[in-house]
């Protein structure tokens, strides 16, 4: 028998009313999870976890959990500050990265519409079992959520290394087709990049790699 954790711990900052919002759903969760009453739900819980069944208030929130009878965050919340809130999330056995991105993009819009958030969190086993280690990151945007986890990033580069075998360097004086020289010309007449053609030419490589990652919600 072996037991295997899910965990993570981050800190983030946001608005007051945007902390407000987040302790409210977290609440609100926590109560329905031990089959309690949750307490009358605010027009701002309302705006931002819009109920498809106006009978249940709630279930806007519940969408957001994999189980929505069963809305476990998996972890501990801690919020301080003033007009500008530190908010704390941390878990050590059953920590959700799927329910905890949904709830900062959802209370989160005026922050997130300035700068992204982001975390990362482990997985790991009580015994040495086979593929029970690893990890995952997660960023948090306005309008969408992007996931991947260490065994897909592992998969695809050496997926990558598979279909480009090791050989003598590129000529720096032959454009790669997807990435012509005109167009790293045009980005150095405009300052966007100080990096030579095959450097711009990795960087743009990697970056497209980057922006195929799967945008789903992970499971824990």
């Amino acid at each position: 028998m072996a037991d295997h954790y899910v965990q993570g711990s981050f800190a983030f900052t946001c608005t007051a009313q945007e902390s407000a919002l987040i302790e409210e759903a977290w609440q609100h969760a926590a109560d329905l999870l031990g089959d309690f009453v949750p307490g009358e739900p605010s027009a701002e819980f309302l705006a931002a976890f819009m109920p498809t069944d106006f009978a249940n208030p709630f279930n806007g929130l519940l969408e957001i959990f994999e189980d929505p009878a069963f809305p476990d965050f998996g972890a501990e919340i801690e919020i301080a500050g003033g007009a500008e809130c530190i908010v704390a999330i941390y878990g050590a056995a059953d920590f959700q990265p799927g329910p905890i991105a949904e709830l900062i993009r959802y209370c989160c819009q005026e922050s997130l519409k300035t700068a992204p958030i982001g975390f990362d969190w482990s997985y790991s086993c009580t015994r040495p079992r086979r593929d029970s280690f690893g990890g995952g990151w997660c960023a948090i945007f306005a309008d969408h959520v992007e996931f991947a986890t260490t065994q897909e990033e592992l998969a695809r580069r050496l997926g990558r290394s598979a279909a480009t075998p090791p050989g003598e360097p590129p000529d720096p004086w032959i454009d790669d087709p997807a990435y012509p020289s005109v167009d790293w010309k045009t980005e150095v007449g405009n300052g966007d990049t100080r990096l030579g053609y095959l450097d711009w030419a990795l960087a743009r490589t990697e970056a497209d790699h980057s922006a195929c990652s799967p945008t789903g919600t992970p499971s824990a």
